[in-house]
């Protein structure tokens, strides 16, 4: 298959072949200033079941990190702390609003909770004809004067609480900040509330375990299960215990059988950086995992979800997240070769 992938070392855009090789699908590629590379993408099979290029055309939400600080430190995180500056909504208003009006603003962070003027923030944005909600580690949410204030038509339409909230296994908290997540659950659930959705990071597939006693208990509180590996940094090179999308597919079918999870079309089209799954108990799930700049395939990284990066442009949530990459490593606008601007748009 021929395709688009990007230069791991200058990040220009490049032609790319998908070969398959002793039951791996693997990335050929060659710059015509930095020669060839190759990475291996997932299973022969995985690739070949779920390759679609680009998506359904419904993508409607953007990310932007509204705070540049965060209450965790989780050990895989991507975004880098305080290199971003913190902008008023007007910022962000300005740069959207001429191509992407009428899109969902996917408040993140860091911790967008944390903003000192968080409230006044998503109040302005809804003010301006923003569709708002956010992505929280949930620890805000579990104080109870702090969740009380977002009962308010800014944070809850119907009965959806506009939050996506992040966990992981517990392995990574310590008791009190576990005990606020638990308590933004009990709170949504007073609130008789469903979250947009629960998202869990996960490094190995024995964090599978506790993601079913947690869903057990608590899947009357969001709208969508979230499951994705996490690289131990963005680039990945070298990393070679990197969880791929096939084995988290395989052990989640095995995990949740009961349930008869099933490939979903309702959602967004599944392609081999992420899988939607419908269950039998109507639960909507998200298997993904992220491409690093040694393996993206540029054609098929698209999902529902764009994010706005560090350059000021907006592309799906992988290519931002490597564009950003690509600014802190030097490279103007994260696309630079022999003095000439190579844009991803």
């Amino acid at each position: 298959m021929l395709t688009l992938s990007l230069c791991p070392i200058c990040y220009k855009k490049i032609p790319a072949q998908v070969i398959y090789a002793q039951g791996n699908a693997i990335m050929v590629k060659e710059c015509d200033e930095h020669g060839p590379f190759s990475a291996v993408m997932d299973t022969a099979g995985h690739v070949s079941t779920f390759y679609r290029r680009g998506t359904r055309g419904n993508n409607n939400t953007i990310i932007i990190h509204a705070h540049n600080e965060c209450n965790m430190t989780c050990s895989w995180c991507y975004y880098p702390m305080g290199k971003e500056k913190m902008q008023p909504f007007g910022y962000y208003h300005t740069l959207l609003e001429a191509a992407y009006r009428g899109f969902n603003l996917l408040l993140s962070g860091g911790e967008p909770t944390l903003r000192p003027d968080f409230f006044e923030f998503v109040r302005e944005g809804w003010h301006n004809g923003w569709s708002m909600s956010s992505i929280t580690n949930m620890i805000k949410l579990g104080d109870r004067d702090f969740f009380d204030r977002t009962m308010s038509s800014d944070f809850v339409t119907g009965a959806t609480y506009r939050f996506a909230m992040s966990m992981q296994h517990p392995k990574n908290y310590n008791a009190d900040i576990l005990e606020q997540k638990v308590n933004a659950l009990r709170n949504i659930e007073r609130a008789g509330l469903k979250a947009m959705c629960c998202m869990f990071s996960i490094t190995s597939l024995d964090e599978l375990d506790y993601i079913r006693e947690f869903y057990n208990a608590s899947k009357n509180c969001y709208g969508m299960l979230r499951i994705r590996t996490m690289f131990k940094n963005w680039a990945n090179k070298g990393d070679t215990s990197t969880l791929r999308l096939s084995d988290l597919h395989a052990a989640f079918l095995a995990k949740f059988a009961d349930l008869g999870p099933v490939i979903s079309t309702r959602v967004e089209e599944s392609n081999i950086y992420c899988l939607y799954l419908e269950m039998a108990d109507g639960m909507q799930v998200s298997l993904s995992s992220a491409p690093t700049v040694e393996n993206i395939d540029y054609h098929i990284c698209s999902r529902p979800v764009f994010m706005l990066a560090r350059d000021g442009r907006c592309y799906p949530v992988p290519i931002a997240q490597i564009v950003s990459e690509g600014i802190d490593k030097g490279w103007k606008d994260g696309f630079r070769l022999g003095g000439e601007l190579c844009t991803l748009q």
